[in-house]
């Protein structure tokens, strides 16, 4: 961007960088072309301006050698140039890059712009381009006339714009501005007086008044003229900006007010136009009182009538709400209406209270407002008042018959939260205890009102130490933020709010206190409340908050308060029967998913009667089993003993989906709670048993694991029940391969295999065939185990199954590349990742690629198995995370990185030695601390089960 600037020193920006044009007459040639730009300048005229009644001997050569270096240096900028014009010189460049032009230009358009406000912002654009004197570093009698000029402009702008800003309510700005006696005559010194006046400084306006009287008559010998004369009137009588008092009713606002930069800037853009309304909405203890005081003070001076202020009392602990006709009998006696006079009838009030607002530029405040009923009788009746409203309700009414815009409060993040606790406590107390200021931060949960009663405890108690109180919030955050006033109670906030819902949203209310959760769905919580219209009632009164598109979520202090109200509250019959249409809810779909999810066995999950909602794909499926995962877990660790059959129906239910994918710790504690509430000889207890034990074989938990697997498979002979003894006997054959027990692996998969064939469920013997392949690959005969996976995928094929066919192409992979067949093996490893990654098959992505990486050499080799590493942690699987690790440091100690070699195989070794697996042996040759293992091989999981 090229910038030609002569409003100051004479100056060439391009992409701001100023360039050097030379010495001073160099600098003149440029400015007399800048000036007439676009326009032929002769070189008479070029010459008289430069050099005036004193030109060289030579003035046509030395105006030549000027131009060309001119022009020299004007050749580097995109649409800049001099040109030959017959008799003259051209400047070529777009007017607008020319300051004084585009000064002009901006004045011009302010001039013929109806609207106020946009013809200042084009004023203050044009003034901005004056950097001080222009043309301030060239003397010649061309240059001061023309300076003289261009400040004569200058002056008439700025008296321009200081009119419009007393026409908008701006006149802060009049005043802000440096007093220069000499500068705008009269017409300046009545814009002065007039800005003291509307800035309610009567007395300052009349001795102002005064002050350019006298010196009109001591210098002129005159008076002051009419627009003078008449402010002096208006001071006199008090007409000023209307009639009646001008009422400053704003509380004083809060000293330690912080943060909430983004709110005050959205409460300056919709307040910006004349007649504006904006509410500030939000649960209570956000702060939104601080915020709407903290900006009405801030821009007050906008205001010049006043600023009406009422606390409405719409949520207040300690008293009603303040009726609309008492606030505006208020209203009335601030605007100077004396008692006798105001009407009996509230509607004579309202219409009396319109009328005096109708041409005035007020403020009005309404904080705490119950809902729209008790605002519209409140609002002005002209155009050029303002009002800002507070509420817990977002006042849909308003906001839709009143055109307002909506202001939703949040919590503060933890960096406007740390701001606002230092500010009250000093930054040296928390950064003193860093520990306990964190942890108060994160129980106080970004609420202004806790964080300020706790500085309010902290300042009552000077001695006590920040981990005190950290305790005490952390054994009973509620007590603790409490000062033993109601207005300083987060409780007493909260029972406000409670206590304005009706009595079904009040139960709905209480109702969400059974969630287990941060969050909840809006199926889900249409089935615990009984009715879909409590959410939307409850995210209107801020007490519920839709985070994301059909999830809601409390406050966890507001969860905290309505887990106390339910428990207290409602019966144990009430609870129980709430608890059971949630419960109901996500059996129903949860198994719904399932069968998209995994539709080839449904023999695994227990029947659900009861509605099932539908779902698009099996993608939709698992992602509504991603979004409730949490829920549901926690839901059934929390769950009453009445509701143990749905606990237990929940973990069959969701077993396939939490091992497939990878969420090994919340399938242990499903799986564990179930466990414990089934009854011993049951059906249930055996697959209960055998989903712990299946758990804790990734979790590397062999003995545990093997001791359940051990009771399921006793329980499944003596029922004689094939489908559990098939998936028990492949878990159990994992554990001994992994430990390099093969003939006993091997006797297990075999008597899996029968047992599958007996049940009759293909994918049974699917599971059981592509295990068999998988054990052949480890002992080393890829031939034999290419025979087996070849017949699992055929099944795979038939059915379509993906869940079958993924594991198949990995270990056809491996096995692939011991008959040293690259090529297929890369293949056949590529669709498994695919398959893997498209059904969000964790445990096949982690081992199909450290198999992978087990092909592979180098940086290749390094890259997959830190992905598998990783996807190992996340998921706690200690066996995969061991061979990732062992990979590693194999693949670091070729490359000749002997320290993170190193590290990683002390690291392989630790969980090796932990899963009694034989591979700990060739680490440790490997660290140089054994003897070389008489055979090694991969062992792996496979499928593990049915």
């Amino acid at each position: 961007m090229v910038e030609l600037r002569v409003l100051g020193a004479v100056e060439v920006v391009a992409g701001g960088t100023r360039l050097d044009i030379g010495h001073a007459r160099q600098r003149d040639v440029l400015a007399a072309l800048l000036l007439d730009v676009g326009r032929a300048v002769p070189v008479d005229r070029l010459i008289d301006r430069v050099w005036g009644e004193r030109p060289p001997r030579q003035p046509k050569n030395s105006l030549y050698a000027y131009v060309s270096r001119l022009r020299a240096l004007l050749s580097a900028l995109d649409g800049v140039t001099i040109e030959r014009e017959r008799d003259g010189y051209l400047l070529v460049a777009d007017p607008l890059a020319v300051d004084v032009h585009r000064f002009e230009s901006l004045l011009r358009r302010a001039r013929a712009t109806a609207d106020d406000h946009a013809a200042l912002a084009l004023y203050d654009e044009a003034l901005a381009l004056w950097r001080g004197t222009p043309l301030s570093d060239l003397d010649s009698p061309w240059v001061d006339g023309v300076r003289s000029e261009l400040e004569r402009k200058h002056e008439a702008a700025v008296l321009d714009r200081d009119d419009l800003r007393l026409r908008t309510g701006a006149h802060a700005a009049v005043l802000a501005r440096p007093v220069d006696a000499d500068a705008g005559g009269e017409r300046a010194a009545a814009q002065r007086v007039e800005a003291l006046f509307l800035d309610g400084r009567p007395a300052d306006a009349l001795r102002e008044y005064e002050r350019v009287r006298a010196r009109l008559a001591d210098e002129l010998g005159a008076d002051p003229g009419p627009r003078l004369r008449g402010l002096h009137e208006r001071i006199l009588t008090g007409s000023g900006t209307g009639t009646g008092p001008e009422p400053r009713q704003l509380p004083a606002a809060a000293p330690s007010f912080s943060g909430r930069t983004a709110e005050l800037a959205a409460l300056d853009r919709m307040l910006t136009r004349d007649g504006a309304v904006a509410v500030i909405s939000g649960a209570g203890g956000l702060g939104k009182t601080w915020l709407a005081v903290r900006w009405a003070t801030d821009h007050a001076s906008r205001f010049p009538d006043g600023q009406l202020y009422v606390d409405l009392r719409g949520f207040d602990p300690a008293h009603e709400p303040v009726p609309a006709e008492r606030a505006v009998r208020g209203f009335l006696g601030a605007l100077g209406v004396a008692p006798a006079s105001i009407p009996p009838e509230p509607d004579g009030q309202a219409a009396l209270y319109r009328s005096l607002t109708a041409r005035r530029r007020l403020l009005v405040v309404l904080d705490n407002a119950r809902d729209t009923r008790h605002v519209t009788p409140l609002l002005p009746g002209g155009p050029s008042c303002s009002v800002l409203v507070t509420s817990r309700h977002e006042l849909g009414g308003l906001l839709t018959t009143h055109a307002a815009s909506a202001l939703p409060l949040r919590t503060l993040d933890e960096d406007q939260a740390r701001e606002l606790l230092a500010h009250k406590l000093g930054a040296a107390r928390l950064a003193g205890e860093p520990e306990a200021a964190q942890e108060i931060l994160g129980q106080c949960g970004g609420l202004a009102l806790a964080l300020a009663i706790v500085a309010a405890r902290v300042a009552a108690q000077p001695r006590r130490r920040l981990a005190e109180l950290a305790a005490e919030l952390r054994e009973s955050r509620l007590d603790a933020l409490d000062t033993g006033e109601l207005a300083a109670s987060l409780r007493a906030v909260f029972d406000a709010s409670y206590r304005s819902l009706s009595p079904a949203a009040a139960s709905a209310f209480r109702l969400l206190g059974l969630v287990p959760t941060e969050d909840i769905g809006r199926a889900a919580a249409t089935a615990l409340l009984g009715n879909a219209r409590a959410v939307r009632v409850l995210c209107a009164a801020h007490l519920l908050d839709e985070h994301q598109p059909g999830r809601f979520r409390m406050h966890d202090l507001v969860k905290l308060y309505a887990a106390e109200l339910v428990a207290t509250t409602d019966d144990d019959a009430t609870r129980l029967t709430a608890s059971t249409r949630l419960f109901d809810h996500y059996l129903s779909s949860a198994s719904a998913a399932a069968d998209l999810f995994s539709p080839h066995e449904p023999y695994v999950r227990p029947p659900v009667a009861g509605p099932r909602p539908s779902f698009a794909s099996d993608e939709a499926a698992r992602a509504w089993l991603d979004a409730e995962r949490a829920t549901m877990v926690a839901l059934a660790t929390s769950a009453p003993e009445a509701l143990a059959g749905h606990v237990v129906r929940l973990s069959a239910t969701l077993w396939r989906y939490l091992h497939i994918g990878a969420h090994h710790y919340e399938a242990l504690t499903l799986h564990t709670t179930a466990l414990a509430l089934t009854r011993p000889g049951t059906r249930e207890r055996g697959f209960a048993d055998h989903a712990v034990g299946m758990t804790l074989i990734f979790l590397g938990r062999f003995d545990t694991a093997a001791e359940h697997l051990e009771r399921a498979l006793s329980l499944a002979l003596r029922q004689r029940n094939d489908l559990l003894e098939s998936m028990t006997r492949n878990s159990i054959a994992t554990i001994e391969d992994i430990r390099g027990h093969r003939p006993e692996a091997r006797e297990q998969l075999d008597l899996a295999h029968e047992a599958a064939r007996r049940t009759g469920h293909a994918l049974l013997e699917g599971i059981a065939l592509c295990n068999i392949g998988e054990h052949h690959r480890w002992c080393g005969n890829h031939a034999k185990a290419v025979e087996y996976l070849r017949q699992s995928g055929r099944i795979a094929e038939n059915l379509g199954s993906a869940g079958l066919g993924g594991p198949v192409l990995a270990a056809l992979g491996s096995a692939y590349a011991g008959l040293g067949r690259p090529g297929e093996a890369d293949d056949h490893f590529r669709r498994a990742l695919e398959f893997a990654r498209v059904g969000g098959n964790t445990n096949l992505e982690v081992t199909a690629l450290n198999d992978l990486a087990a092909t592979k050499s180098g940086a290749e080799a390094i890259s997959l198995y830190e992905k598998a590493l990783a996807l190992a942690r996340r998921s706690g699987h200690l066996r995969e995370r061991a061979l990732a690790q062992h990979g590693l440091g194999v693949a670091h100690r070729a490359a000749g990185n002997h320290a993170e070699a190193t590290s990683q195989l002390e690291a392989a070794l630790a969980a090796y030695t932990e899963l009694r697996a034989p591979e700990a042996e060739e680490v440790r040759v490997l660290l140089g601390e054994g003897v070389e293992p008489s055979c090694a091989g991969r062992s792996g999981d496979g499928l593990t089960s049915g």
